[in-house]
């Protein structure tokens, strides 16, 4: 069984994003010696291979940080795409269909990857008060320390922009080391004792292993049983209408009169409201809705009033919101909306005073009675259950 089948790949990640000694750890004892290997029957030799491997990691840790987890089939599938693409790089290894470089990672980034870890390795060489003077922003090529840094630097050294760039990306150099000292512990066994270190890595390796599968268990002990905070709660059910246009047409499917009353009055003003609405700028989306509530005779002033509050709950005023929801005047066609999206401005009220979560979930229980849909209903049942002590 590969290593890799044991976790999700979200799980390496965020071993990364956690602690990134251990998450360094991790990658390389269960990883490092499968791709190497396999990079070396491409015809590159064992160093050329963990150098990239190292690359690799870097480029792995960054991504972790962006909260950008691989959608490769594994770890170590994305690790040997990875690793080889720098490869192909930084030793002309020829090109094979099957490893592509993996998004959003590209050619450019990778460049520039390995730039850094030319400036890192040069870093290392030099004196550490220098080297934390250096990485605290005291480039000025006339100091001492930028000068060692120079002289340590190979003779095709990085431009001063990609210079400065190293020295501020704290996480890259941070991983390069731990990297760095991984590696140390692949160097071959000296012929004196290669069973007994062999022994050694391979409970070590097993060890990780435990203790990813410790603080998965514990993290999933926590995400499932433990109750959930007011905002993780407000995250999993406030699901607002990807469109408003879309969603008036199905709350008026088959009512031929509204739909050519729409269409003559209020189609052009929701039009542009959902414009702005789908791709996020809520603020702007509020100005058409507004024109249609201070048309005293348009017949889509409820419509415009719902949308109005669902744009509050975007913008995180649950006061205003609750304020659109009570203008709405056709209650029964509108009935069960204002009273899920009433029960939402709660959870984002109580978000800030976690002490009203027992009001919220009195609300919520007064609200399921007029929840007539059966899905909604349910989720109401469920969100009562989850704010329940």
């Amino acid at each position: 069984m590969e290593h890799s089948e044991l976790f999700s790949n979200k799980a390496y990640f965020n071993s990364l994003r956690a602690d990134a000694d251990f998450g360094v750890s991790v990658v390389y004892s269960l990883f490092r010696n499968a791709v190497v290997q396999r990079l070396q029957g491409r015809g590159l030799t064992e160093a050329e291979a963990a150098y990239c491997f190292g690359l690799a990691v870097v480029d792995m840790a960054h991504l972790a940080e962006q909260e950008q987890d691989s959608e490769a089939a594994s770890v170590e599938v994305f690790l040997e795409q990875l690793s080889y693409a720098h490869a192909r790089i930084r030793y002309g290894a020829p090109e094979n269909e099957v490893l592509q470089v993996p998004p959003p990672l590209n050619e450019e980034v990778l460049r520039s990857t390995q730039q850094k870890a030319m400036v890192w390795s040069a870093l290392q060489q030099i004196d550490p008060i220098c080297r934390e003077a250096l990485l605290a922003g005291a480039t000025d090529p006339a100091e001492p320390c930028a000068q060692a840094l120079q002289r340590a630097l190979p003779e095709e050294h990085p431009s001063t922009e990609m210079l400065q760039a190293a020295l501020a990306d704290k996480t890259g150099f941070q991983i390069w080391q731990h990297a760095e000292v991984q590696e140390k512990t692949w160097k071959r066994p000296s012929p004196e004792k290669p069973a007994v270190e062999q022994a050694g890595r391979n409970l070590w390796r097993w060890a990780v292993l435990a203790l990813v599968g410790i603080a998965a268990a514990y993290a999933g002990y926590q995400f499932y049983f433990r109750p959930k905070t007011i905002a993780e709660l407000y995250a999993s059910y406030f699901s607002p209408p990807s469109s408003l246009i879309t969603d008036w047409e199905q709350r008026n499917q088959g009512d031929t009169l509204a739909t050519e009353l729409f269409q003559e009055r209020c189609l052009f003003l929701l039009q542009k409201a959902d414009a702005f609405y789908k791709i996020g700028s809520y603020r702007e989306a509020m100005d058409p809705l507004l024109l249609i509530v201070l048309d005293t005779t348009a017949p889509c002033r409820s419509d415009a009033w719902l949308y109005l509050g669902l744009i509050q709950l975007h913008l995180k005023d649950p006061t205003t919101a609750i304020q659109c929801f009570a203008k709405i005047e056709d209650f029964e066609r509108f009935g069960e909306d204002i009273y899920w999206y009433q029960v939402m401005a709660y959870l984002q009220i109580a978000e800030n005073t976690p002490q009203q979560r027992e009001r919220v979930a009195k609300a919520v229980e007064l609200a399921i009675p007029n929840l007539h849909t059966p899905a909604r209903r349910a989720r109401a049942e469920a969100l009562l259950k989850n704010l329940s002590p």
